[in-house]
This record gives C-alpha cells, sequence and structure tokens, in this order.
C-alpha cells in the first residue's frame, strides 16, 4: 500500500497486483467502503486473468484524505480517480465501480472520457432514484458509534445483511475479518456520511449515459434489496456498446460461486476496448 497525491492535491491510498506491464483494472468501491472491500483473492484472480489491478481507497475513507467541510460531489471523487492514474502515469484504465463506485465510475466516464477504456458497472445505477432500499441505507449509517473493535465488527456485519443475496451463502467469517481489519485502518463514520450527502448533491446522469461510447459490461443481481436492477436495465437501454446480465439469487455483493462469471464478463468486456 502507497499514498500518492493527484494533480489537484487529494492525498490518495492504493496498491496493485499483477504485472505493471498488463492492461491496468481501476476498481473502486462503494459507499463508505475501504479499497480491501475488493477481496485481495478476487484481485489476484483478475490479476491472474491478465491485468494490473488497482484498487484504492476513496476521499473519506480508509487511509485516503479526509473532507470533513464536506461539500463535495461524485464528480469531485471522480476527479480524484483520474488524479489517481494521472500520478501513477496510467493514461488510461479499464474501470471497474460496484455500487456508488459504479456511480464515480459513470461520472469519470462523462467527465475524463480519454481515461476510460472500457467499463464495467456492479449493482449500481444512474441516480440515487434508483436507491430503492434507501431507508436501509440512512439505517445503518446513523447507528451510534462503535465502542471498540468487537462491536465495531458486529456492527459490520449486522450492516451487511441487507446486502446478502437469496441465493448464496453471505461469507460471515469474511465479513467478520474485513470489519476488523477496516477498524484498525480508520474507524471514521463521519466520513461515510459526508460519501452519503455527495450521492444526495449529485445530479442525475440519465440525460447524459448516450454519451459513454466506451464497451460496457453492466452486471447486477434480482436479489439486490439496497439498489434494484432496474437502475442498470435504464444504463444498458442508453449506453449503446453495453451488455447487460441479471445474475439470479445476487444481492449487493459478490459471492464467490459467481467470481469465475464475473471475472470472465469483465475480460471478455475489455476485449472489446483498446490500450
Amino acid at each position: 500500500m502507497a499514498l500518492v497525491t493527484t494533480p489537484a492535491g487529494v492525498s490518495l491510498n492504493y496498491d496493485t497486483f499483477g504485472d505493471p506491464d498488463d492492461p491496468p483494472l481501476l476498481l473502486i468501491q462503494g459507499l463508505g467502503a475501504h479499497m480491501l472491500g475488493w477481496r485481495a483473492d478476487l484481485c489476484r484472480q483478475l490479476a491472474e486473468a491478465g491485468f494490473h489491478v488497482l484498487r484504492f481507497d476513496n476521499r473519506d475513507v480508509g487511509l485516503s484524505q479526509k473532507f470533513p467541510q464536506g461539500g463535495y460531489t461524485l464528480a469531485d471523487m471522480a476527479d480524484d480517480t483520474a488524479g489517481l492514474l494521472t500520478a501513477l502515469d496510467i493514461p488510461a484504465a479499464h474501470v471497474v465501480g460496484q455500487s456508488m463506485g459504479g456511480m464515480v465510475a459513470q461520472q469519470l466516464a462523462l467527465d475524463h472520457p480519454t481515461r476510460v477504456l472500457t467499463l464495467a458497472l456492479i449493482y449500481t445505477a444512474p441516480s440515487t432514484a434508483y436507491i430503492a432500499g434507501r431507508e436501509l441505507v440512512d439505517e445503518r449509517t446513523h447507528r451510534p458509534r462503535a465502542r471498540d473493535r468487537d462491536e465495531a465488527i458486529a456492527l459490520y456485519v449486522d450492516n451487511e445483511a441487507v446486502c446478502a443475496s437469496p441465493g448464496y451463502a453471505q461469507d460471515i467469517a469474511w465479513l467478520r475479518e474485513l470489519g476488523g481489519q477496516m477498524y484498525d485502518r480508520d474507524y471514521d463514520p463521519d466520513g461515510i456520511l459526508r460519501q452519503v450527502e455527495s450521492l444526495d448533491n449529485s445530479p442525475d446522469r440519465t440525460p447524459l449515459l448516450h454519451r459513454i461510447t466506451v464497451p460496457t459490461a453492466i452486471l447486477h443481481g434480482d436479489g439486490d434489496r439496497l439498489i434494484g436492477p432496474d437502475g442498470s436495465k435504464v444504463m444498458h437501454e442508453l449506453i449503446a456498446d453495453s451488455k447487460l446480465t441479471i445474475y439470479p439469487g445476487m444481492g449487493h455483493e459478490l459471492p464467490q460461486p459467481l467470481w469465475p462469471q464475473i471475472i470472465t464478463q469483465i475480460r471478455d468486456n475489455t476485449a472489446r476496448g483498446s490500450v
């Protein structure tokens, strides 16, 4: 892991997997999620599929810079992402975003189109109007702060229950491990609230989606309680060069049994783009 400063002066924490000479694959995390949420095993398998994989902490989470004043939007987070590529001397990358990270990925493709080779948008949407479980999001983000590590782990596992897949067993052991790692790295619920504000302060991208011309893979689960698949269907209708896959039984998570299919779809989609 390392810190890098973007041309705009934002400090971002990142790490990489695989051969730097392979095509770059940039992973963007969702609301309040540390980059560790992109499991290392998944990152290694993506690297084995032929990519130089880059994951990072978004602003206001993990070891990246905090913005206690708030007031930013997803466009600012997209600027951070483009700045990360610049700081690492990566002209353009294949981009994968999940949930809020998928919204940032859309904004990146709109605001910095030359930096995006292909897109993979995972259980995301073109606006907050498609957050079917908004009350679940608000309830999760306004809970009392954990008083210690054990309480933080229990709270995280409980929060993630709404993301469970009806067709796949949720990996509770992994969630407990991840919850502890995030607590050890940086426990800052206030940063998550500021990210929620960034969602609310960002405009609907629906009228602009026709401007996205790169090959796009859109992946969603029919069991997602937080963001229903209707938003993905709209993105598929408006992004000309897109392919939509709805996974039966998948929730707002990436069940490990589906990794081979997901990796294959990401790889096949990147093959339609150019480096």
